[in-house]
């Protein structure tokens, strides 16, 4: 009967474990473990340095607004910026363009501009949103929670419900309802509390931000490997990060 009495044994335990296995942080929690996790980084502004590609509708798209890509190719090294708090650039970086005049989307507080179409890419604008709104809150402060509760607010996420869920194998918290309710939701790495994913009405439409494998070589803890903007399913948009520079020197006249 020992085999019974240890079945016994690892079912209590199981149910036992049951409910600390089961336990969800609330929304303020969460958010606050990823402001904490910024303020350790103690980052005022960062500028990344990679390659900007178009995919399917977005490409097409891209080809419409005259957006001086490469030759055969819906690609070109590009520039992300951020400046805390709330102010974010996206740039190409073609060659017959001085900096001043690059294709660029900016995000500054809630007003959007740019300059020579990019801006009118509805892919381009929601990787910048979704990345200002995870990335560029300042964070710290009495209430550390707060600026991102604001951010996530203002795109429709639900401070109200946070589930469990998986994005890229990780397990993550999810605010704003379950993985699969068809609402704006936000997911964040259950152990590292870096943020994966922003489903949301970004760019004019309902757009999925993800930010792809954090702790590479090239982003470290200060950006992901890759930032992909999906839609209908549908890849429209990759950022694949090469450099990333902590704390530049960041004018705000650029945003």
């Amino acid at each position: 009967m020992r085999w019974r009495a240890g079945w016994i044994a690892a079912a209590v335990v199981a149910l036992l474990a049951a409910p600390a296995a089961a336990y969800v942080l609330p929304a303020s929690a969460v958010l606050k473990r990823l402001s904490q996790k910024r303020e350790q980084q103690a980052l005022a502004a960062v500028e990344v340095q990679g390659t900007l590609a178009f995919a399917g509708e977005a490409a097409a798209r891209a080809a419409e607004l005259g957006l001086p890509l490469l030759p055969g190719e819906a690609s070109a090294p590009a520039y992300f910026t951020i400046k805390v708090p709330g102010r974010c650039r996206l740039e190409l970086a073609v060659a017959e363009a001085a900096p001043a005049d690059r294709p660029a989307v900016t995000l500054r507080g809630a007003k959007l501009g740019g300059n020579r179409g990019l801006e009118r890419s509805p892919a381009a604008v929601a990787l910048v949103q979704g990345l200002c709104a995870l990335l560029g809150q300042r964070p710290g402060g009495a209430a550390p929670e707060r600026p991102f509760a604001q951010a996530l607010s203002a795109l429709g996420i639900s401070l109200d419900e946070v589930t469990l869920g998986r994005q890229a194998g990780r397990v993550a918290f999810v605010v704003g309802g379950k993985p699969r309710d068809d609402r704006s939701l936000a997911w964040i790495d259950k152990q590292t509390f870096q943020p994966l994913r922003l489903s949301a009405a970004l760019g004019g439409a309902r757009q999925e931000v993800r930010l792809v494998d954090w702790g590479s070589a090239a982003g470290g803890d200060l950006f992901p490997r890759a930032v992909e903007v999906h839609a209908g399913g549908q890849l429209r948009l990759r950022f694949s990060t090469e450099k990333v520079l902590a704390n530049p020197r960041v004018p705000d006249s650029i945003f």
